[in-house]
């Protein structure tokens, strides 16, 4: 058998079935796909032709999976932190004066920097998404890429956002094997009703997933219940939307029967730690995952987070959890895992291909480096790789069967120059928005204080 890479002597976190943990153990990749798992002396004669990845001291995961993000906004990194309604009053205004390039330039910092945060998939909502999909094939970050759609209120609303939407879908779909194209309405106040069903019959016909935001500020929640007289999760049940193939991002202003159901529907309460805890207003996962509800974690956009750290991202989400309940018990280390790998998988529709390693599934793969002073000793070691590990431990992430980050480096695109790129374009679009929003200039001098 052939093999063309060979991950040696490493402890590998299978998450099959059985949850297997194997130590001194080596992998054997072809192609795209894992061929072969079995010892380092047994798995080195027979593929004795293959590239070597030493694995001592290091921990193979499942490529993890971020389940709601906004790539292209790096060119906006932290504007809406620590401001009230920040969405509306900053995000929204600087988001008007967007263009094509800026979407380019900042799928490439963003991809970039999940790829070195340990994200091999991401799922990604935002405009201009034939750009978006444009630089995470370059950089070789697999994608569930929808359009954002929006019919109200927006930076960028309007029939032909809908049918860009739907139209990406059928450009894309089997186009690419790191694109899986989803519909992306925005959400349950932005999108009127005829256009979240039509778009609910479009992903049943062409089989793909809906990814939206929902309950994720106050405003939204008023302004369905002041319309339709009831929350948005319900909202969207009472017209049919939910269901297994919807990624619902955040869920926080709901009520106790709109958990239920999140339940009853399958439908994947998005929970997104870092962002909801800056925001003071964290969605009850720990909660909804006892009531049954398939919880996943996401890292959200840079203007909230201010990184695509997601293995960072996962402590972050055990110790709000259990801060939130005061159950000490909450969020178990292994519950977090599956959130972004095997559970996130099955949300995705790429059950069986991602999510574990065994083979025959897809070689997307996270190599974390377990020998530096805070991993040690090694007790417990789920707890380890969630309490202890941040993206600074990603030594190699392989995605598709290629290595895409190598020693801690990308192997895709110059970082150094990615830097001065999206700095620069950054800056420049910071500048066309201050001149177009008057509204904007008492955020740049109270909050930055610094000439762009």
């Amino acid at each position: 058998m052939h093999a063309n890479l060979l991950i040696e002597n490493a402890t590998i976190v299978t998450m099959n079935p059985r949850r297997d943990i194997l130590t001194n153990a080596s992998l054997a990749i072809a192609g795209e796909r894992i061929a072969d798992i079995g010892s380092p002396t047994a798995m080195r004669e027979r593929y004795s032709n293959a590239e070597r990845i030493d694995g001592q001291g290091k921990v193979v995961l499942p490529g993890l999976v971020n389940c709601h993000t906004h790539l292209a906004m790096s060119v906006q990194k932290g504007i809406t932190m620590a401001v009230p309604d920040g969405l509306y009053r900053v995000m929204w205004p600087v988001e008007r004066s967007l263009t094509p390039e800026d979407c380019y330039v900042g799928a490439l910092a963003g991809a970039a920097e999940a790829l070195k945060g340990g994200t091999t998939c991401a799922v990604d909502h935002y405009f201009y998404m034939e750009e978006v999909a444009k630089a995470t094939t370059q950089l070789g970050l697999r994608g569930v890429l929808g359009h954002t759609i929006m019919s109200r209120l927006g930076p960028i609303v309007g029939e032909q956002e809908l049918e860009e939407g739907i139209d990406f879908v059928r450009r894309w779909k089997g186009r690419h094997p790191l694109v899986i194209p989803w519909l992306a309405p925005h959400a349950t106040d932005t999108v009127k009703k005829d256009w979240l069903l039509k778009l609910r019959q479009v992903a049943s016909d062409e089989g793909v997933g809906l990814h939206l935001h929902v309950a994720q500020s106050s405003k939204e929640r008023k302004y369905v219940g002041e319309q339709f007289g009831m929350g948005c999760v319900e909202y969207l049940n009472d017209i049919g939307f939910l269901g297994a193939d919807v990624l619902a991002a955040h869920c926080i202003f709901i009520d106790d029967h709109e958990m239920d159901l999140l339940v009853e529907s399958g439908t994947h309460p998005l929970y997104c730690p870092m962002g909801h805890a800056l925001h003071g207003r964290p969605q009850r996962a720990w909660e909804l995952m006892q009531r049954g509800a398939k919880v996943l974690i996401a890292t959200d956009c840079v203007c909230s987070n201010n990184v695509m750290d997601l293995v960072g991202e996962l402590h972050i989400a055990g110790a709000s959890q259990k801060q939130l309940t005061g159950d000490l018990r909450a969020m178990p280390a292994l519950k977090i895992l599956e959130a972004v790998t095997v559970d996130a998988a099955e949300a995705i529709g790429m059950g069986g291909k991602l999510g574990s390693i065994a083979p025959g599934f897809l070689a997307d793969l996270v190599v974390l480096d377990f020998e530096g002073l805070h991993t040690a000793p090694n007790y417990s070691l789920l707890d380890n790789i969630i309490y202890c590990c941040t993206g600074r431990d990603v030594d190699t992430v392989i995605v598709n069967g290629q290595v895409v980050v190598r020693g801690g480096k990308l192997t895709t695109a110059d970082e150094a120059e990615l830097v001065a790129r999206v700095e620069k374009t950054g800056r420049a679009l910071m500048r066309r928005a201050l001149g177009k929003e008057d509204d904007l200039a008492w955020l740049w001098r109270s909050s930055f204080g610094k000439e762009l």
